[in-house]
């Protein structure tokens, strides 16, 4: 049993809804996720399985590749893919680096964190002017990096009645969202 698609996309995209917003949040969301299993990465035990460096992050990103691969197989598989390859990468690249290499890649990743948090509250309350989702559901972090991927996909044509759907919902969400602001 998967997750509905339509819900899932559409409770994270109503939050999303102007184009700068999704423009940071599609460079910021992927950056956020990756530098946070670097910062893991930098403090947690690593096992060389021999064609891996297994760690905390690497094993936090297989347990989300479920999630994603729930939402929706084809997307999940390929956000999956992406973030464990890239990370697969960076821990080969730093796990037997020097101490100045170690605390430089420290560095550069706390430094992706706070900018990209930075930018998108920026992107929600200059340009979306709503809170970001995850103020109201914390758990909206873990699914945000396949909610990324979703909206590239469904931009370049993937699943074009599922996405209508989506959109739809998506609207009918931001109405009720603007008629309780009024209400009050």
């Amino acid at each position: 049993m998967g997750i509905d698609i339509v819900n899932f996309y559409s409770s994270y995209g109503s939050y999303h809804n102007n184009k700068v917003n999704k423009a940071i949040h599609l460079i910021c969301i992927p950056l956020i996720l990756l530098s946070a299993v670097q910062i893991i990465n930098h403090y947690s035990f690593t096992i060389d399985t021999g064609c891996c460096q297994l760690n905390f992050g690497l094993i936090t990103l297989f347990v989300l590749a479920l999630v994603y691969m729930a939402v929706d197989l084809f997307s999940g598989i390929l956000a999956s893919s992406f973030y464990i390859a890239i990370t697969l990468y960076l821990n080969q690249r730093f796990t037997n680096a020097d101490e100045a290499l170690w605390s430089h890649h420290l560095c550069v990743a706390t430094t992706f964190q706070i900018t990209c948090w930075i930018l998108q509250f920026i992107g929600h309350g200059v340009f979306e002017k709503r809170a970001p989702a995850l103020l109201d559901n914390i758990l909206q972090i873990f699914v945000a990096p396949d909610f990324v991927f979703l909206e590239l996909m469904f931009f370049f044509g993937y699943k074009p009645e599922i996405h209508k759907a989506c959109q739809n919902q998506i609207q009918n969400n931001i109405k009720q969202f603007r008629n309780s602001k009024k209400q009050k």
